[in-house]
């Protein structure tokens, strides 16, 4: 996390991972929206009466560390930048400070839903080839021939507001990496900011905040941007182009 934003973080209070697993978000609306990090600190000061921050073991900032994988010919990065309703992302994601990892399959859906399952992987899970059937099951198809295809890093915090209607999350210090590691991008000078919350909440104080900066939501895929930055030699960028624009307008 960006230090100029540290102390405005540091007088949030803080809320369990229980309490955070009891706000469920069924009706949900999620809006993303790129900030530049030198916004975040006034972004957020003043905000500390309306939400708390998610804090673990006496940590509030988690490192996840993610491995995408896709078809040699990147036919899941190719459905989204065609806009294939029926889609999905496969990945691998570990949360560094837990030492956790689990194995998640990420769809979407021809009504513009998300939904995403996961396995925890473990020598166990592993131990009982739990692996393929858990793909096989998500996919609807057998996952032979899928390869690594990039490594996505970065830092989180996470807000919630008192009721748990809304969820918040501020990802910095993203990295890009081939599967290989021979390329790579940083971007520390943005944030990702994503805003989860409950279709019948009357007024957000975070989107308000958002909305006074100038800051407008955009559809921001880590996945595809990473794979656009590194490989748009090589695949179709057209739909992500504006986007990939305002990156380097901001990082310039």
């Amino acid at each position: 996390m960006n230090m100029a934003v540290a102390g405005p973080l540091d007088v949030f209070g803080g809320h369990s991972l229980a309490d955070q697993m009891q706000a469920r978000l069924m009706n949900r609306v999620d809006t993303k929206f790129m900030v530049p990090t030198r916004l975040l600190g006034t972004c957020l000061r003043g905000l500390e009466h309306d939400y708390t921050m998610l804090e673990i073991e006496g940590s509030r900032r988690f490192t996840y560390d993610t491995l995408y994988f896709d078809t040699p010919g990147r036919r899941l990065y190719l459905d989204h930048h065609n806009g294939k309703l029926n889609r999905y992302k496969l990945r691998i994601r570990h949360y560094r400070e837990t030492g956790a990892s689990f194995l998640e399959v990420k769809k979407k859906s021809n009504r513009a839903r998300t939904i995403k399952n996961r396995l925890l992987l473990t020598s166990k899970t592993v131990a009982e080839n739990r692996v393929f059937p858990f793909l096989e099951a998500q996919l609807g198809q057998p996952a032979a021939g899928m390869l690594p295809a990039l490594f996505v890093g970065y830092r989180r915090v996470t807000l919630m507001n008192a009721p748990g209607t809304e969820r918040i999350t501020l990802d910095t210090a993203l990295a890009f990496h081939s599967a290989d590691r021979r390329c790579g991008v940083n971007l520390p000078e943005i944030a990702i900011v994503e805003v989860k919350y409950d279709r019948k909440v009357p007024f957000s104080p975070f989107l308000d905040r958002l909305g006074q900066l100038g800051c407008r939501p955009v559809q921001f895929s880590k996945y595809c941007v990473g794979t656009g930055l590194l490989f748009g030699h090589e695949y179709k960028t057209n739909r992500f182009k504006p986007l990939l624009r305002s990156l380097h307008g901001i990082c310039s």
